[in-house]
């Protein structure tokens, strides 16, 4: 049975610690102190509407602490949760969210309207939704940066980036452009290329070069003289 992501306490609709936890694989301790920090931060009318701390029985029957979160609240704490499983897990808490709220409003009986009431109810609900595409595109926007300055070279990018490198050397090589009483052998070139490479992206390990600069740093590669003592080989 899959596990539910949402539930209806006291007319809100809401999560837990407890399920963030599960479903976006981190202990539940950790969850609550990303919470707490949050409460912290948020003050106190905001936390007071949104969090709510409550107990629940662990697997040898203790009582535990946990927190009831609604969805401002659940935004709040997984935004800063952004591999792509985390992403895929948040869709799926947002769209039961609004599962859930739909639910509860088809249950309630909606007050009739005259024209003009509908027609200003139409009118604030085309701004409300403007003013929420705005919105939207830029909390998209600002994730797109964020995620530009984190996201590393996938493995296709890093086999791409060692096949060029593989093929630079070769080249410097066998084509004699470079001074072979410097460099005693193609490791020690190898060793200069992966050097030089790191130093410029200012990364311990090529790996860690972001995807945004793999084109560049691909141009580097395959432009790259050795130096020696800071002056470029011929």
């Amino acid at each position: 049975m899959e596990k539910q992501l949402v539930f209806v306490k006291e007319n809100e609709v809401v999560t837990d610690s407890v399920t963030i936890a599960e479903m976006f694989g981190k202990e539940h301790k950790n969850v609550t102190a990303d919470i707490e920090k949050q409460i912290d931060y948020a003050g106190e009318e905001f936390s007071a509407l949104n969090f709510q701390r409550t107990s629940y029985k662990d697997k040898f029957n203790r009582t535990q602490k946990k927190y009831d979160l609604t969805e401002e609240a659940f935004t709040l704490i997984v935004f800063s949760y952004n591999t792509k499983e985390a992403v895929q897990t948040k869709i799926r808490f947002i769209q039961e969210f609004k599962r859930m709220k739909e639910y509860i409003q088809s249950q309630e009986r909606p007050k009739a309207m005259n024209d003009k009431e509908s027609l200003l109810a139409s009118m604030k609900l085309t701004i409300q939704l403007n003013e929420d595409v705005d919105g939207m595109k830029e909390d998209i926007k600002q994730l797109r940066d964020d995620l530009d300055k984190k996201i590393t070279l996938d493995y296709s990018q890093q086999q791409a980036m060692k096949n060029a490198v593989n093929k630079r050397v070769h080249k410097l090589w066998n084509e004699d452009m470079v001074d072979k009483s410097i460099y005693e052998n193609t490791r020690r070139l190898y060793s200069a290329l992966w050097k030089n490479l790191k130093d410029a992206y200012r990364v311990n390990a090529y790996p860690n070069i972001l995807q945004k600069d793999f084109e560049e740093a691909m141009s580097f590669i395959e432009g790259w003289r050795p130096f020696f003592n800071g002056i470029k080989t011929a």
